[in-house]
């Protein structure tokens, strides 16, 4: 499944119509919830109030996540009502905000968070016909506009919805503030949003044909992201800085702390490794990358790169040369990265920062919310001569990295008083399970991302979908050279490891 940036989505036109959740009786549906946000949320909401304070701008400040599903069919506005409000009364996180209360002297880095929360069937949806598009350009920028006003994490809603209606099909769009979900969120719920929708519309003669949808989740067996935000909220305020996930963030931020790693950029190879060959560096040029420059570049949207890393076939034989050395595609492919990244640049030390999930119960598996942590990753390529050599070290570095990610980060940066924020993220998903996969990887769906603002982070995103391993990247645009230059060497070193079983033999 492709996972693009909202202005580059491919939607075809058609009749619009924007979707606005509302509560039936008013703020008073909202009450009184006495469980704690997330330090995840707390950071997010106050960044954002910071933000509104310093420009004056109230909209989602470019931090949502979304879908875009197609129907093969008409749209019915009773069934697609229907469906949206019954998936609101699926996820408790829909329905509850987080507001600020501020402390005496006004200032949105002291006071407190409250909760407030609606119960099942509180919500409605409030229906606006924006018009008919004859041209996707103007369509997609008035929904990318509407997304961008509507999710803001200091309001309720976060989130909203868009249909663009044809005769014969149409295009379900959603986004939300990240504090609502992540990355794993908007995999499961493009399964269940058409099954909600195709449950109902059962029985319409509109629609006689239509293969029936696998079950989605039974609703009693989704557990509360508001409940989960709770339990680990606690957990993190009891921990002290003996925690080992504050031994294993200090160990990584101590040279430079707080600053975090960033993208590896080209620069003349040493010889650390037996065998190297800087010769081998794919004549990509050096990227430029000067902090005077990065004011100017924070002014604009971060540029996008998507690319197919590996077909199916390839990332097949790739999979089993991991497996034969006892590790996980995963490891695989952080150890792919790593060596292209010393291809490039000549560096032995490979390091990033890696998003880890925390669904590790089972009421969460099918939860919406924002169940991740961060783990550090830093992989030691000296005197490596094979790649499953490598691939050994980094599963054992995933291992160990994974205490890291049992305390929220922004709990972690408290205690050891670092107030950066990480700027080179490496994502990794493995979406093949999901319902309807297959259709969904040749573009029946997609998972969106709100344009974004910041002149030093580069985040990738890799997926291994049953077309292969996509890539979906963002960085700023001085950046471009480096970010296309490593992709096209990951691709290169995957290439040969599934054809060799490493690399090329050194001499």
């Amino acid at each position: 499944m492709d996972f693009l940036q909202i202005l580059d989505l491919p939607v075809q036109p058609g009749g619009l119509v924007e979707w606005t959740p509302t509560l039936g009786d008013g703020a008073t549906a909202l009450r009184s919830d006495p469980r704690p946000t997330s330090h995840n949320h707390e950071r997010h909401l106050r960044e954002a109030l910071a933000y509104q304070e310093q420009t004056g701008y109230t909209g989602g400040r470019e931090s949502w996540l979304g879908v875009a599903i197609e129907f093969d069919e008409p749209l019915s506005i009773p069934a697609i009502r229907a469906a949206l409000t019954a998936w609101i009364d699926r996820h408790e996180v829909l329905r509850s905000h987080v507001v600020f209360e501020r402390g005496d002297n006004g200032s949105v880095g002291v006071g407190r968070l409250r909760r407030y929360s609606a119960g099942p069937g509180s919500v409605s949806l409030t229906m606006s016909r924006i018009g008919w598009y004859h041209d996707s350009g103007p369509l997609i920028e008035q929904v990318a506009g509407w997304f961008d006003r509507s999710t803001a994490p200091i309001r309720w809603p976060a989130y909203c919805f868009a249909t663009v209606g044809r005769q014969d099909s149409f295009t379900l769009l959603f986004a939300g503030d990240h504090s609502l979900l992540d990355g794993y969120s908007l995999i499961m719920m493009v399964p269940e949003l058409r099954t909600l929708y195709h449950d109902a519309t059962a029985g319409s003669e509109r629609t006689p044909h239509r293969p029936a949808p696998r079950p989605a989740a039974p609703a009693d067996t989704i557990g509360s992201y508001v409940d989960f935000s709770a339990a680990e909220r606690d957990d993190a305020d009891r921990s002290t800085a003996d925690h080992p996930a504050v031994a294993a963030w200090a160990s990584f931020l101590a040279e430079g702390m707080p600053r975090y790693p960033t993208l590896p950029r080209c620069a003349p190879a040493d010889s650390a490794i037996a065998g190297d060959r800087p010769e081998q560096a794919h004549g990509f040029a050096v990227g430029g990358y000067a902090e005077g420059a990065a004011t100017a570049a924070a002014t604009r949207p971060q540029q996008s790169l998507y690319a197919l890393l590996a077909d199916d076939d390839t990332t097949n034989r790739f999979t089993a040369v991991c497996s034969g050395a006892g590790t996980t595609l995963f490891a695989g492919v952080m150890a792919a990265l790593a060596w292209a990244s010393y291809e490039r640049t000549g560096s032995t030390r490979f390091r990033a920062v890696l998003p880890r999930h925390t669904r590790h119960q089972p009421q969460w598996q099918a939860a919406l919310g924002w169940f991740v942590s961060l783990s550090p990753f830093e992989l030691d390529l000296t005197g490596v001569t094979t790649f499953p050599e490598l691939a050994v070290r980094a599963s054992a570095e995933l291992r160990r990295g994974r205490v890291g990610a049992s305390l929220p980060l922004l709990h972690v940066a408290a205690v050891l008083g670092a107030t950066d924020s990480p700027r080179f993220v490496i994502s990794f998903l493995d979406t093949r399970a999901s319902p309807g996969a297959d259709t969904d990887d040749g573009g029946a769906a997609r998972v969106l991302r709100s344009h974004r603002y910041a002149d030093d982070e580069v985040y990738l995103w890799i997926n291994r979908t049953p077309g292969g391993l996509r890539l979906s990247a963002r960085y700023p645009g001085i950046l471009d050279t480096d970010v296309r230059g490593f992709a096209h060497t990951v691709t290169d070193v995957v290439a040969e490891v599934s054809t060799r079983s490493s690399w090329q033999p050194r001499a």
